[in-house]
């Protein structure tokens, strides 16, 4: 099991990952909403919205993203803890115990294996983004 932390901006996350990889160093990739199979459906501006984020170095591993929940970016939700586990059974448990008290935004599903992500956020208000490790 492993957690990352995964910050959402308003349309500026690929200057903030820039920065970011300019403090820690780093692999720094990014897919934007346009690189999807879907993604040319959408007008140009939306396309070049960051979907997902990674910098990676030695000590650091940082994702991010430009797309938010249909809240918007907030003050409070503008970080997720990425939780990535291996074990299908482990993911479940975990899953079904933070979201004790709190909302699920994006149920588990079978599909979860293939690549999908389950989202919650906790009874703390802290936002929680799951992974089959393996698909991540």
């Amino acid at each position: 099991m492993a957690i990352y932390p995964f910050l959402t901006f308003n349309g500026n996350c690929r200057e903030a990952m820039h920065f970011y990889q300019s403090c820690f160093g780093g692999e720094l990739h990014f897919t934007c909403l346009g690189d999807t199979p879907d993604g040319k459906q959408f007008p140009l501006e939306i396309r070049r919205l960051v979907l997902h984020a990674s910098l990676v170095s030695e000590h650091v591993r940082l994702f991010a993203s430009d797309l938010g929940g249909e809240e918007g970016v907030a003050s409070g939700n503008s970080i997720s803890l990425w939780i990535s586990i291996a074990a299908p059974g482990q993911l479940k448990s975990v899953f079904q115990k933070l979201a004790k008290e709190g909302e699920v935004t994006a149920p588990l599903s079978p599909g979860i294996l293939k690549g999908q992500w389950a989202t919650l956020t906790d009874r703390y208000a802290v936002q929680w983004i799951f992974s089959a490790a393996n698909a991540s």
